[in-house]
């Protein structure tokens, strides 16, 4: 016989023993069960199976019946088991080293927890157990929930083996459940008036009130569990973390939940723990922050709740977008999360909608029915250029469309809306806005034109809304407000309620020179190229709550400025809110350039040629710098060629913390490195040192190095370089925006697949 023992403890598990002793058998241990008084048929079945099976008289103390166990073994080394357990795996020969040469250690062993989902077993979660020792050494104490405890000092090394198996004890019916959550919190108490305040004992009386649904009590005992110096390296520390959290989600104490930013640092390498803060940030409506936990959560290999670093996380990012009105990436989200039943039905559920999802695939030929649509130019640069590239694609596709051109003469308003009557007539299936500009067109009775019309009308926004509160204050119901950045869609459905529907849609970018082949990094002139200018309104005058705010960003170069202003401004009504948010909303634009000059000053200071191409520069310090040379504004083409001609193109993002900039994917087009600040969104389709090239706002001291780094190397640049370019031609195109904006619209027309 092997000189392994495994001890089992049993009372009436004639339903699930055999499964548990079977597994046994096949390896040659002892197999040694202690009964504590069964009335069925346990004792029967386990004599099949155990070389032993011995009586133990019950006196509600689970380590005396283990240490029972341990007695009544012919070996040294115990392998212990339970009657709702059974081996799916074992390295035996690890036990056999494990014994000879780490005699002194413990044994951990993986278990699967599975529970009933959809009328089969599901995995829950996984967590680690020590289970392999040496009865010399060691024996079991407390009355329940027993923990193995060294019999001399405190020394207790433990390493993790390759032994899995598979466990249903919480797999349980409603009466089961309540009855082993009386009887555990029954010995909990008497084991805390004996032995006195211990945070392992507050934990497990947390999980005795889960059992029997009682959540409130619950967050009293995981509280006073936690307030003891515990270590968080130890495994029941992170559970009654992670269960204290839920348990605070469950009671509606979302609020204090955000309490465990404190304790980020200490758990954040468990992608549980990630995952937990996503969903603590989702219930407080934090929405680009839960993003950001989600999605790192996903990154993260060291993981025990099954799905938490995978689906679950992928189906709360889902979640959101679909909140905000996002469905294209509400859709990519759910497809990631593969069979799991509550992703599958929000999918089911967006392609049945009105405004159902797209994907970022090419889609310039996407539909047979041609459309006609009335699109407003602007007199601004940015603008209009979106506008043209709107055009172009929508054309492209075979569509109709008329331009209204960007005028302020009276006499040139009427011949253009008369044209634009008269294109009506033909048929008009959309209006598309850009910054608002005609999106208030009235009739005579000061009634909507689109609505009278019963046209959509999409109104891109390429600037935060707080901008342009004139305006979205008196949305027309027919109105579809599209955002380059998600937070941006969440404020409008928060502060501006004529809004009905706001949508997530990025900008995209054109690639100047279709077919021809990229100049090579190492012959390009331009070292880091800029294209933008300085707008900082020095005349601004800043009160009290504008120096808060703006320390309070600098500090925090990942939030929002309507995030920072509520932070200042706590308990604050969201009327008053807004109103401040707007008052305030000139903070963004000098922030932005005072950022915006320090990354130069950090280049140029450190050597590295910036040629940059813009309006303002004059007044700023750097001008005249030997390593800054500055040139009047471009026009878009011209600024592409230049791209073409640079190794790296510099953006640095509008505040947008959610969204991406048309530099970007502009860059990434002309065979350029992009050098950028990251967002949330942009964190999840591209890769740094891949596809671009990150720098953070939190630590802009670092850009300069990064830059020098790369520029010394110019074949890492050629590879970031070529697949930003395979990247942005197969996803983020005008083509692809105009596409994905007309599966918005007009599903039905989309091809099937």
């Amino acid at each position: 016989m092997h000189p392994i023992s495994v001890c089992i403890i049993a009372k009436n598990e004639e339903n699930r023993i055999e499964k548990c002793l079977s597994s046994i058998k096949p390896y040659g241990f002892e197999i040694v069960v202690v009964d504590t008084g069964s009335t069925d048929k346990t004792k029967e079945i386990a004599a099949k199976y155990a070389d032993k099976v011995v009586d133990f008289a019950w006196f509600d103390d689970f380590s005396a019946a283990r240490n029972f166990s341990l007695q009544e073994a012919s070996n040294n080394w115990i392998f212990m088991l339970d009657c709702d357990e059974w081996i799916k795996s074992i390295d035996v020969e690890e036990l056999n080293y494990f014994r000879k040469h780490l005699s002194d250690s413990v044994g951990a062993i993986s278990r699967e927890n599975l529970v009933t989902s959809d009328g089969k077993l599901t995995l829950n979660n996984t967590d680690h157990t020590e289970r392999f020792f040496n009865r010399k050494l060691y024996h079991y104490t407390g009355i329940i929930h027993e923990q193995l405890t060294p019999i001399r000092g405190d020394d207790f090394p433990c390493l993790l083996l390759h032994t899995t198996i598979g466990h249903t004890g919480y797999d349980m019916t409603p009466e089961e459940q309540l009855a082993k959550g009386r009887r555990n919190l029954s010995l909990l108490q008497k084991q805390l008036a004996s032995e006195g305040e211990n945070p392992y004992i507050y934990y497990q009386l947390g999980k005795g009130c889960e059992i029997i649904n009682d959540y409130k009590s619950a967050c009293g005992y995981y509280g006073k569990g936690l307030s003891f110096d515990v270590d968080p390296e130890l495994a029941y520390v992170q559970a009654m973390v992670n269960s204290y959290g839920n348990a605070l989600l469950l009671t509606h104490q979302a609020e204090t939940a955000l309490g465990f930013e404190a304790i980020y640092d200490a758990f954040a390498s468990s992608a549980d723990f990630v995952y937990l803060m996503g969903r603590i940030y989702m219930a407080n409506q934090k929405y680009a922050q839960a993003v950001e936990q989600f999605a790192k959560a996903v990154t993260i290999k060291n993981c025990k709740f099954h799905g938490a670093n995978s689906f679950l996380s992928f189906y709360h990012i889902g979640l959101i977008c679909e909140k905000l009105g996002d469905m294209a990436n509400a859709a990519a989200y759910y497809g990631k999360c593969g069979d799991f039943a509550p992703a599958v039905r929000q999918l089911e559920a967006i392609r049945k909608a009105s405004l159902p999802a797209d994907d970022h695939g090419p889609l310039p030929d996407f539909t047979q029915n041609k459309k006609r649509f009335i699109l407003f130019g602007s007199d601004i640069f940015i603008l209009q250029y979106i506008m043209e590239q709107y055009s172009l694609a929508l054309t492209k596709a075979g569509h109709e469309v008329f331009l209204f051109p960007a005028v302020t003469a009276p006499e040139d308003f009427t011949k253009y809306a008369e044209q634009m009557f008269l294109f009506r007539t033909k048929g008009l299936d959309a209006i598309i806005t850009f910054n608002n500009r005609g999106v208030l067109m009235r009739t005579r009775d000061g009634s909507s034109l689109w609505d009278e019309w019963h046209v959509p009308c999409l109104n891109l926004l390429v600037d935060h809304p707080m901008y342009y509160f004139d305006t979205l204050d008196e949305s027309p119901a027919s109105a579809i407000l599209v955002c380059a950045d998600r937070n941006h869609a969440a404020y409008a459905k928060r502060f501006y309620p004529a809004v009905r529907h706001s949508l997530f849609l990025p900008t995209a970018g054109e690639e100047l020179h279709p077919g021809r082949e990229k100049k090579p990094i190492a012959n390009r002139t331009i070292e880091v190229l800029f294209i933008g200018s300085y707008k900082y309104h020095a005349d601004y005058s800043y009160d009290a709550l504008d120096e808060l705010v703006m320390d309070y960003l600098i500090g925090h170069p990942d939030q929002t400025v309507e995030h920072a202003i509520e932070i200042c401004l706590s308990d604050i009504s969201d009327p008053l809110l807004k109103s401040a948010i707007q008052e305030h909303r000139f903070v963004e634009t000098n922030l932005c350039a005072l950022y915006r000059i320090e990354i130069m000053r950090r280049l140029a200071d450190a050597g590295i040629t910036l040629t940059v191409y813009g309006n303002g520069w004059e007044q700023t310090d750097l001008y005249g710098h030997p390593h800054f040379i500055c040139h009047a504004p471009v026009s878009f083409e011209e600024g592409l060629s230049l791209m073409e001609e640079s190794k790296f193109v510099l953006n640095q993002m509008a505040w947008f913390k959610n969204g991406a900039s048309e530099r970007i994917f502009n860059a990434m087009l002309q065979g350029a490195v992009c050098l950028t600040d990251d967002s949330v969104y942009l964190r999840e389709i591209l890769t740094d040192r891949q596809h671009v090239v990150f720098y953070s706002l939190s630590d802009i001291e670092k850009i300069s190095a990064i830059v020098s780094e790369l520029l010394c190397s110019p074949q890492k640049m050629q590879a970031i370089a070529d697949q930003g370019y395979r990247l942005a031609k197969a996803g983020h195109t005008w083509e692809h925006r105009a596409g994905q904006l007309l599966n918005t619209l007009f599903p039905s027309d989309r091809p099937e697949t």
